[in-house]
């Protein structure tokens, strides 16, 4: 299963609208450890949506311990340029999510999509806020 957005649809969302269009790189569900090939799969992935129109991009990547893959992200956000990413849901599942905002600032995110790492951005608001606050607008 591919969670990557087909080309189709980016074409045809493209041309129905004018807002921009993130498209999530995501070779499978599941955990967000990757494998060689998988990360091989999403670096084709991010040159071709760029190729056919991506506004932005969204991925993640986690260690085994639960915390930012910062090479891999690093690698993919590299491939990712000029074009401005978020990191996934995927932060919900960090280890330290204090330090996990700090490392997606110091690699080049300029987005985060969270629920506080809780089943809802309600229930993490307490969360979310916090991070508001500690980031002080390097990241949205």
């Amino acid at each position: 299963m591919c969670l990557t957005s087909f080309i189709g649809l980016l074409q045809v969302v493209k041309q129905c609208t004018r807002i921009p269009i993130f498209v999530m790189i995501r070779p499978r569900g599941g955990d967000f450890l990757y494998s060689d090939r998988e990360t091989e799969v999403m670096k084709a992935d991010i040159q071709l949506v760029k190729q056919y129109g991506a506004d932005g991009l969204v991925f993640g990547a986690l260690t085994e311990d639960g915390y930012v893959d910062t090479e891999l992200c690093t690698a993919l956000l590299a491939a990712s340029r000029p074009l401005p990413v978020t990191f996934h849901r995927a932060f919900d599942m960090v280890y330290d999510p204090v330090t996990a905002i700090e490392t997606l600032i110091s690699i080049g995110f300029e987005r985060v999509l969270t629920s506080g790492c809780d089943s809802s951005a309600l229930e993490g608001l307490p969360l979310i806020k916090r991070l508001i606050e500690q980031a002080k607008g390097r990241i949205i």
